[in-house]
């Protein structure tokens, strides 16, 4: 039976990401951004707004973007003004959201470089942001007089491209990138330069690592996602100048590649994944599969009938997610509840 609601984008499409915004302010309504990724132009974000009590999810507010947009990444402070990144195929741009959301979008800053990823500040400082592009980590000011300078720029050696990164929220000025040749990085913006750990590079086998996450509660947890179809858990530990990575476990979790796995931000044993197999699933580690498998996938959408190239959780409370598919297709859903039920026991 079909629980997720849906929503259709008229064009193709890559990038969704939750919405932070000081408008919002109900933890039973959500918001995220998606755009269009048409070669031919007339792209645009829009602002979808799920209304968790209705089942209702509909766009509320529409932003022109000519070019294709590869990436959205909303910086997670709600206490400054709300600040989007839009990635394109050749450039990065910030914008500043309205404070009524209803407006055109103010551009901020314009980097010409490609990013294939932006990372915020995980704590909302927006006085500085980081791009990984190329074979770099890139960070730029984003404060007044200095707005769009280069203050620090880390390349990985021996890199072709940086595909991925995650921030590690217990140790802010480390960073994790995954690149093709070189496997996992670590960043550390108080060093000179990045040092690549040994034996990652064929972590997946032959194929790419595709995603990086931390997880939240759990210091030196992080997740990797592959071409492989697996997603693999290790622990990472930093002591003086060396640093090791340990494998904890995998998941056999797509048919195919896994696009992306993000933990979940307070339960770090629930995570969703989607794959190029057409499916998002909601995953629980606490529990075992019957074949073995160190996870029970606890629901799969699969209504999306293409590749889903990108998934997010909510952050208005941690019970909700959503996919998108290839074809501009967004699926929203919620933990079941007595899957939901099991964690806040665990709370009290």
């Amino acid at each position: 039976m079909l629980t997720s609601t849906a929503y259709g984008m008229e064009l193709q499409a890559r990038a969704i990401a939750p919405f932070y915004h000081s408008s919002n302010n109900s933890s039973s309504t959500h918001r995220f951004v998606a755009g269009t990724a048409c070669f031919a132009g007339g792209n645009v974000i829009r602002l979808l707004t799920f209304q968790e009590e209705s089942q209702l999810l509909e766009c509320t507010a529409t932003w022109s973007h000519e070019e294709e947009i590869f990436g959205l990444w909303s910086s997670p402070s709600v206490a400054g003004p709300s600040l989007l990144a839009v990635g394109a195929s050749s450039y990065c741009r910030i914008f500043r959201v309205s404070d009524d959301v209803s407006g055109e979008l103010e551009p901020v800053v314009n980097f010409n470089a490609a990013a294939a990823q932006v990372l915020w500040d995980l704590e909302g400082l927006q006085n500085e942001v980081k791009l990984i592009s190329e074979d770099s980590l890139r960070i730029y000011s984003l404060t007044e007089g200095k707005m769009g300078e280069e203050i620090g720029r880390f390349r990985v050696d021996g890199c072709a491209e940086l595909r991925c990164a995650a921030l590690d929220p217990h140790h802010s000025s480390v960073c994790l990138a995954a690149g093709e040749g070189i496997g996992i990085a670590v960043i550390d913006t108080r060093r000179k330069g990045p040092i690549v750990m040994p034996n990652t590079t064929t972590l997946h086998g032959l194929g790419m690592i595709q995603s990086i996450d931390f997880s939240n509660a759990r210091e030196g947890l992080f997740m990797t996602a592959g071409t492989d179809g697996v997603i693999m858990w290790h622990d990472f530990r930093m002591d003086g100048e060396k640093s090791v990575v340990e494998r904890r476990g995998y998941l056999d979790a797509h048919d195919h590649c896994v696009q992306r796995s993000l933990f979940n931000p307070f339960h770090d044993e629930l995570l969703i994944s989607c794959g190029s197999d057409h499916t998002l699933k909601l995953w629980d580690t606490s529990k075992k599969g019957a074949d073995g498998e160190c996870a029970v996938c606890v629901s799969k959408l699969s209504d999306f009938a293409e590749s889903v190239v990108a998934c997010c959780w909510s952050n208005s409370n941690p019970w909700v997610f959503a996919g998108l598919s290839y074809n501009g297709r967004v699926l929203v859903d919620s933990v079941p509840e007595e899957c939901k039920m099991q964690f806040i026991g665990k709370e009290g």
